[in-house]
């Protein structure tokens, strides 16, 4: 933590991305669970423009859940990289602002879908400005992969609004995929720079896991090849080599990274089951080819267990060591946080496997979301919002 930054009051919330935007999506993970929930099994009418329900679900998981969590860690992390500011202030409120009416457009439906469209096209483009520029500046080219990532996510958006008003029938389905392996790459990349180092910090440098450069560079090739071949040809025999060839390496990275002192932190524990998530992901998408129904079992490997073990990993542990706080000190809400989310994930993931036909395996998977990051909403509000003396917390 920077302890020149304001201390407390509004100067301090709005001085990093990551308290605002990290507060926002705890909340909006509860919110749009619960009204996809009353949606899906209780009735709730929406009104989603030209996309079905489904649809609108994937969207607000990736474009607004995870677009939150995304933009708070990003704004923190290239600020490290680069040494230059990226957002606070009033230009931060500006992107938060872009962000909470595009999610309310969304929800409230008919013309709010071109309120939420518009603005969530805004909030990218500002996004992606706020990341570019330090990078541009500090000549850090080898951030232009993240860049080449927003810039992916911003495109499938801009696809997904125009099916939603009716210009572009069938676009939104591969706008959510091409969605979702933007920010799976996202998640590799920051695993890839972070977790190593966690694991090393935590144990006090004991432990240093390996990271074969041969592992970094077969993972890009192996993960543009599946992009392309899935996006283009994904009804073709390359779908299923391209998913495994992926999935075989990053078995390589989950096996490299494997020591028995990761389950001593659930906050190393957890990051460390989100990639394990994702290569399953890729195994059950190679084997939907075969078997179409594990290819949406895959998305949720993916999404809940990947993306979400990880962002909520990721949410926790930036909260507390940003805001001054001690990481590795034990607390029990934040244990019983990641437990039930993992065990939401286990529901969602193998349930229908299980108990196919089985409605109260995925109405107790949206219970544990909910209850995950409400937990995580209520204990982590004072320690972004508030002075940083939380060390007791």
């Amino acid at each position: 933590m920077n302890l020149s930054e304001p201390q407390a009051g509004a100067g301090f919330f709005w001085s990093k991305g990551f308290r605002p935007f990290f507060l926002v999506a705890a909340a909006f993970a509860c919110v749009s669970m619960a009204v996809w929930m009353a949606a899906l099994f209780f009735g709730l009418a929406l009104d989603t423009g030209s996309v079905s329900y489904f649809q609108w679900h994937a969207h607000e998981l990736l474009f607004g859940y995870a677009s939150a969590v995304i933009s708070g860690f990003l704004l923190t992390a290239v600020t490290n990289w680069t040494g230059r500011d990226t957002l606070s202030g009033y230009g931060l409120m500006v992107l938060v602002a872009a962000w909470l009416v595009a999610r309310v457009g969304w929800l409230v439906g008919g013309y709010g879908v071109w309120v939420g469209g518009v603005t969530d096209g805004l909030f990218w483009l500002l996004l992606i400005v706020a990341v570019a520029r330090p990078v541009i500046a500090t000549k850090q080219w080898r951030q232009l992969g993240v860049l080449a990532k927003l810039l992916l996510m911003f495109s499938a958006h801009v696809f997904f609004f125009l099916d939603a008003i009716g210009l572009a029938e069938g676009a939104a389905y591969p706008a959510i995929y091409i969605g979702l392996f933007s920010l799976i790459g996202l998640i590799l990349m920051m695993l890839r720079r972070i977790f190593p180092f966690f694991v090393k910090a935590a144990s006090g440098g004991q432990v240093e896991l390996p990271n074969p450069s041969w592992v970094d560079k077969a993972s890009l090739v192996t993960f543009t090849l599946f992009l392309v071949v899935f996006v283009l040809a994904v009804d073709s025999p390359l779908m299923p080599f391209s998913a495994a060839a992926l999935g075989l390496v990053l078995l390589v990275r989950l096996l490299n990274w494997y020591h028995p002192f990761i389950w001593q932190a659930p906050l190393l524990w957890s990051l460390y089951l989100s990639l394990a998530y994702i290569v399953l992901g890729c195994w059950m998408l190679a084997w939907s080819y075969w078997s179409i129904e594990y290819r949406y079992l895959a998305v949720h490997a993916w999404s809940y267990g990947g993306l979400g073990l990880a962002s909520i990993g990721m949410l926790v542990r930036v909260s507390i060591g940003h805001s001054g706080g001690d990481v590795r000190a034990k607390r029990p809400w934040m244990l019983m946080a990641l437990i039930i989310f993992s065990l939401g994930t286990v529901l969602r993931v193998f349930g229908p496997i299980i108990a196919p036909q089985s409605q109260a395996v995925l109405l107790l998977s949206q219970v544990a979301w909910i209850l995950s990051f409400g937990l995580c909403f209520i204990h982590l509000l004072p320690i972004l919002t508030q002075s940083p003396q939380i060390g007791s917390r």
